[in-house]
């Protein structure tokens, strides 16, 4: 298609139509997503030439993806209650506390590992609203309860959610996730420090930096390198519940060692647990509460891990062929064969299969109130209602464009005007903007994604890092978005806009580091 900047500026009204509906009237992802989807699918047809069949397949598209990541969604949110409800994680996050008598050390515990490890398995501001408040149990002031997880979490948020955000990037850049994997995973490894050191900064200062450096640069590192193992073997879905487990492993190793060689006289104090809520049925003891982490590992290690038996069971799976289409205007779009996903091993279906295990192991320990069951199901099925719907017009709205050449339209036009260098610093700015207005880094992935790829092959700069920035930038400023804090600040009655002000400096830091690291990166692999 022949270039020209009116076509530039139209192709960029629907996102920015998102991000101003969201911006200026609050719109959530449902309603904001549902304009720009009606926008892309006006101007697509109107002005660049796509007929009924680009349009279809785009549609098409979108609701294979969508159908992916929502039962993916339904799975995560269905082990977080089922493990919820069952007492399982206020014994988790109480055995963690245990481990050390310093506030600020047992603060990262749960404000970054702990949190890291919620966000692996549930997501969407459960890592907030759980931890804020355990940390005023250990006596953080209001306000920072929010901010320390907020932060702590929030290099774990592309691989969280049992890796939605990173499938989401997958399906709509078409590239391998083996190779996407790797950037993303080593900058959001390298965003994993500093996270924690703002979190110590956020509790006590410049002194809680200097303190707390040693412990974070050895579970920092563990967590970071698990994280990266996984997802660069396929293992995507479990980066960051892996890397929280590295991360309980190492916290209590280096823990052990540094009580090991204090002196044997000196005084040690006793290690102050959490004060749990009373409840009307018993807990499960520590070995039991981590089970169903345990199980799905289990489960998914072989399955997805090992590649004879992941193409065995993938051989069964639900896939269509989608055909090429062209536009008026001369825009072509390939044919992809088996567009889809494989079943009885789908990522989803693994999660479901643990829920379902460990749902009987705590009820035959007697850990539910009668009609635990239907309750679960109830509560991850209404949450999902409400994540899906916004999902797939994202994901509609990013397919519509690019079947009908607006991506690549927006690309050409960002390629004129940015050097390469340049572009390295505004990757994770795009992606950063996307996420903090959308409160996700599923939409910002969903949205951004083909225009960063399509950005970075014009200016023939490396693909999977420029990728790597917008997600990883993504995913630490989704979780300083005011629909997220939100969802923290409620369960602690903390000031919001007192929230959002402290993140939202933090946050600046990020963005501009993920930028000079993408440049390094850039300048060393072009």
């Amino acid at each position: 298609m022949d270039f020209n900047t009116l076509d530039w500026l139209l192709a960029l009204l629907p996102p920015l139509a998102v991000l101003g509906l969201m911006i200026a009237f609050r719109w959530d992802s449902g309603r904001a997503g549902l304009a720009g989807w009606l926008a892309a699918v006006i101007l697509a047809a109107a002005r660049f030439g796509a007929g009924a069949d680009a349009l279809g397949v785009a549609q098409l598209e979108a609701l294979i993806l969508v159908v992916d990541v929502a039962l993916i969604v339904w799975g995560a949110l269905l082990l977080y209650q089922t493990v919820e409800r069952a007492g399982a994680l206020a014994v988790i996050a109480d055995a963690l506390a245990r481990l050390s008598t310093d506030r600020l050390v047992q603060a990262l515990l749960l404000g970054w590992v702990f949190a890291s490890f919620l966000q692996g398995i549930g997501g969407f501001g459960v890592p907030m609203a759980i931890v804020a408040p355990l940390l005023i149990g250990i006596g953080v002031p209001r306000g920072r309860a929010v901010v320390i997880p907020a932060l702590g979490h929030s290099w774990a948020v592309t691989f969280g959610s049992l890796g939605v955000p990173f499938v989401v990037l997958i399906e709509t850049v078409d590239l391998p996730g083996e190779q996407l994997a790797g950037p993303a995973a080593l900058l959001l490894g390298a965003l994993g420090y500093v996270v924690a050191l703002m979190a110590a900064h956020a509790l006590e200062g410049r002194a809680g930096i200097r303190r707390v450096l040693p412990f974070v640069v050895v579970v920092g590192t563990a967590m970071g390198a698990v994280q990266l193992a996984l997802a660069t073997n396929g293992l995507w879905t479990l980066g960051a519940v892996g890397a929280g487990l590295a991360g309980f492993a190492a916290a209590a190793g280096w823990l052990r060692w540094q009580r090991s060689r204090r002196p044997a006289d000196a005084p040690v104090a006793a290690a102050d647990g959490l004060q749990l809520n009373q409840r009307s049925r018993p807990r499960p003891p520590l070995a039991l509460a981590i089970a169903g982490y345990v199980i799905l590992i289990a489960l998914a290690l072989p399955l997805r891990g090992i590649e004879p038996l992941r193409a065995a069971v993938d051989r069964v799976a639900l896939a269509v062929d989608l055909p090429a289409t062209t536009t008026d205007r001369g825009w072509q779009m390939p044919s992809e064969e088996d567009e889809g996903f494989g079943i009885p091993a789908h990522p989803g279906l693994l999660i479901i299969y643990s829920s379902a295990i460990v749902f009987v192991l705590y009820r035959r320990r007697g850990c539910y109130d009668p009609g635990a069951g239907r309750a679960i199901l109830a509560a991850a099925t209404r949450q999902t209602r409400r994540v899906v719907p916004g999902i797939l017009l994202m994901v509609a709205l990013g397919a519509t464009m690019a079947r009908a050449g607006m991506i690549a339209v927006l690309a050409e036009g960002l390629g004129r005007v940015m050097s390469g260098a340049l572009y390295a610093f505004a990757a994770p700015v795009i992606g950063a903007l996307g996420a903090f207005v959308t409160g996700s880094n599923v939409s910002s992935n969903a949205v951004f994604g083909m225009p960063q790829r399509s950005t970075a092959e014009l200016l023939a700069l490396p693909v999977l890092i420029i990728l790597g920035a917008q997600t990883a930038a993504a995913a630490v400023i989704s979780v300083m978005s005011p629909a997220k804090v939100a969802v923290g600040a409620s369960t602690v009655a903390a000031a919001e806009g007192e929230v959002i002000r402290r993140l939202l400096g933090y946050g600046a830091i990020l963005v501009a580091l993920t930028g000079v690291l993408t440049w390094i990166a850039v300048l060393v692999f072009s």
